[in-house]
């Protein structure tokens, strides 16, 4: 009987764990001269089962969404397809994408999956450009993510009434430098209860006058129906 109980709690904890919902993110583009970023993350709900779709645009300089953003699409169907809820939510975006014209690729300078094995999630090395040749092992800077507790928002029924913001730190590799590139000064309601977070991407832009822009793809842990969920949220930095 124990046995068989055990294996039962080993088969409900393995399903919770594999129907947690891990978004997925695709980078949109920069608008020309590199103030506005569009992004999507999409995937299938927990719980439900419903796939989905959401297209931020955000206004790099203010650290804000666009007004009107973001595009938020769900087809309540379980045997409808990622692919339709992303059409919907592309269709729903495309006018303040083309008024924007944030449809400029950016340079894909770091990554860091979910499922890849990496020793520190909260850390990640790149340089700021492609090199041919390099001999700086790790990049020439390193973006570290540290954790600040705060307590819950509002649409947190966290039982502990602690929720987990965050800081970047950025270090100079070469000179060892170290600046803080963002605090959070409280939790807004839209990451409902965050757990903790990681370094997803570091994306850069050169625009045709002016200074590159680079934005930090975050992943944002929050509980879910069937385990932990992972979204996204984009925070710009600007390098020394």
């Amino acid at each position: 009987m124990r046995l068989a109980t055990a294996l039962l709690f080993l088969a409900i904890t393995a399903t919770a764990a594999s129907a947690a919902d891990n978004a997925e993110r695709a980078a949109i583009g920069f608008s020309p001269d590199g103030r506005y970023f569009a992004f999507e993350q999409y995937g299938v709900q927990d719980g439900s089962g419903f796939p989905y779709s959401e297209i931020f645009v955000i206004d790099l300089d203010a650290n804000q969404w666009v007004k009107g953003s973001p595009f938020r699409e769900r087809i309540e169907d379980e045997a409808a397809l990622v692919s339709s809820a992303r059409a919907k939510a592309a269709k729903s975006a495309a006018a303040l994408i083309g008024q924007l014209k944030t449809a400029e690729p950016g340079d894909a300078l770091a990554a860091q999956l979910p499922t890849q094995a990496v020793a520190d999630r909260h850390r990640i090395g790149f340089d700021p450009y492609y090199q041919s040749q390099t001999s700086q092992k790790g990049g020439q800077y390193t973006l570290s993510l540290a954790l600040v507790p705060f307590a819950a928002p509002e649409s947190c029924y966290a039982e502990d009434g602690k929720q987990m913001g965050f800081r970047l730190i950025l270090k100079d590799n070469d000179s060892g430098a170290e600046t803080e590139v963002h605090k959070d000064a409280a939790i807004p309601a839209s990451r409902y209860c965050p757990r903790d977070y990681d370094i997803s991407d570091i994306i850069a832009y050169r625009p045709g006058s002016g200074t590159a822009r680079q934005v930090a793809l975050i992943g944002v842990y929050t509980p879910g129906f069937e385990g932990v969920n992972r979204r996204f949220i984009a925070v710009p930095f600007r390098l020394p």
